[in-house]
């Protein structure tokens, strides 16, 4: 692993755990952070929960008034941040740039979220007003977040506890810890006692889920993560609620109470193409879907579904589009993919390529590597695969890579027949974070919003967009409960209040 190397080293006689932050690109050495033991994240936790009184009690809007501070000084922050991003993620650096963008934005009008959660007065059948819902935090949240977004999703959990009154510590991947850590040290200095009820977590996964998971303190988990380690999680989680079962009273009860569990896992987003539409315009938007951050994000383009009667032209037009992605140093601002997050992804987008080929799948392009025998300076190149439709109809006998996320610059292509066609094979996925459609006939856009299965459906715009508007989440195996998510409405919990005095007081005095 390039970035994040655990290693035990001694110190003063006793073992330590270090984290190692190397130059994904040059493999320099950049930083190394003292990492927590289970002792030091318990130690935290307690600490944080100290302050969640003072945070349920303080004021929403000078809440929302920091976080505008916070944003300002990101935005002060922004080169030294890009360069940290860019050094230790292997992102590029216009990447970089929108990342820390998504962040200055979502702060600046984080008081967007106050209508998911702002009390309510309802009326009942009656046409009286008695009753009303409150929300409230739910208390000690942690989040835990993947390399491939250093700063944005680090920051949206921190910033949603924060402006909903949940103290929270938040776990960046021990694969890019150091632009969280600095952001977070950048906070400290600026003196705000409620930030008392805020911590990081630099921790390897496992030793650091033992203890979210234990700690009956913590009541909210947000994790962003692929499905098969949520699922894995939640395994653990009932692995340890049958340890806490007490039989002294005849009957198996659970001690350990229920925690809030929010995932937010793959993507494998289908990409619909129909006659009538800029075939070079819708190209151009395709690929950046596909590839931008060498396509290591959970709502890049995956799977590309396009009609028959534009197929071969589509198709020269997407192999244009793909000859001019500039792969290289992501410190130079012309570069639209830097090197791979890890040797796995690697491995993974040469095992996606090879199980396709043994199906009869074509490589339109790609399929190369650069592999420095180190844990850095690796790259795949951009990789398009056309599979033949029929294959991908039956799911479990489907190639890897159309069953399962390519998180690497690896996609796949396919022919359908008509527009009933293309829908059938977009939905034949196990996920459904988003589903991406360019038509012009009005019927058919219509048909494309109605009938495809992902929480996000996007028409004729450019795919992956991200603003405080956008939700996150999905249905299937995209999301945990299923469904598209503002993370500040999950992190709250309603009551309801029926107060009946001013109709009944003279009666019950």
């Amino acid at each position: 692993m390039t970035i994040g190397e655990i290693e035990k080293v001694k110190k003063a006689g006793a073992e330590a755990l270090e984290v190692k932050v190397k130059n994904k690109y040059t493999g320099e050495e950049i930083a190394t952070l003292p990492a927590d033991s289970q002792e030091t994240l318990r130690a935290k936790i307690v600490k944080i929960a100290k302050k969640f009184d003072d945070l349920r009690h303080s004021d929403k809007l000078e809440r929302v008034d920091w976080l505008g501070k916070v944003a300002r000084k990101v935005r002060f922050k922004k080169q030294e941040l890009k360069d940290i991003i860019v050094a230790e993620g292997g992102l590029p650096i216009k990447y970089a740039e929108w990342e820390i963008s998504i962040v200055y934005n979502g702060f600046k009008f984080c008081d967007w979220y106050f209508q998911f959660y702002e009390d309510k007065v309802l009326e009942d059948i009656e046409g009286q007003r008695f009753s009303k819902i409150e929300y409230h935090p739910h208390g000690v949240t942690v989040g835990i977040t993947p390399r491939n977004t250093p700063i944005s999703l680090p920051l949206y959990f921190f910033g949603a506890s924060y402006l909903t009154a949940n103290p929270a510590i938040i776990k960046p991947s021990t694969a890019c810890p150091l632009t969280f850590s600095n952001v977070f040290q950048m906070m400290q200095e600026m003196n705000n006692p409620l930030f008392d009820g805020y911590e990081i977590a630099i921790s390897p996964g496992d030793a650091a889920l033992d203890e979210f998971i234990e700690n009956r303190l913590v009541k909210t988990f947000l994790c962003i993560t692929a499905s098969h380690t949520a699922k894995d999680i939640l395994v653990k989680y009932a692995k340890f609620l049958k340890k806490s079962v007490d039989n002294s009273m005849g009957v198996p009860l659970f001690t350990m109470p229920m925690k809030h569990f929010i995932f937010e896992m793959a993507g494998n987003d289908a990409g619909i193409v129909l006659p009538g539409v800029n075939i070079e315009k819708v190209a151009k938007w395709n690929v950046a879907a596909s590839y931008t951050n060498s396509g290591q994000q959970c709502f890049s383009m995956k799977r590309i579904i396009v009609h028959q009667d534009i197929y071969d032209e589509y198709i020269e037009a997407l192999l244009r589009e793909i000859e001019q992605v500039k792969m290289g140093d992501p410190m130079d601002p012309t570069v639209d993919i830097g090197p791979l997050g890890s040797r796995k992804i690697l491995m993974m987008m040469e095992i996606m390529v090879e199980d396709a080929k043994k199906f009869g799948a074509k490589i339109l392009c790609g399929a190369q590597k650069i592999d420095t025998g180190e844990d850095y300076g690796l790259f795949y190149y951009p990789t398009l695969v056309e599979i033949n439709s029929d294959l991908c109809k039956d799911l479990p006998k489907s190639p890897f890579l159309w069953r399962e996320e390519a998180f690497g610059p690896v996609r796949s292509v396919t022919k359908a027949k008509d527009i009933d066609d293309a829908i059938y094979l977009a939905n034949q996925s196990n996920y459904g974070m988003r589903a991406v459609a360019y038509a012009t006939n009005p019927s058919e856009i219509q048909k494309l919003k109605t009938e495809l299965n992902a929480g996000n459906i996007f028409i004729n715009t450019k795919p992956m967009i991200v603003d405080i508007s956008f939700p996150l989440g999905g249905i299937k195996d995209s999301s945990y409960p299923p469904g598209i998510k503002y993370y500040p409405k999950e992190l709250v919990w309603a009551k309801f209040i029926h107060d009946g005095t001013s109709k009944n007081l003279d009666k019950i005095s």
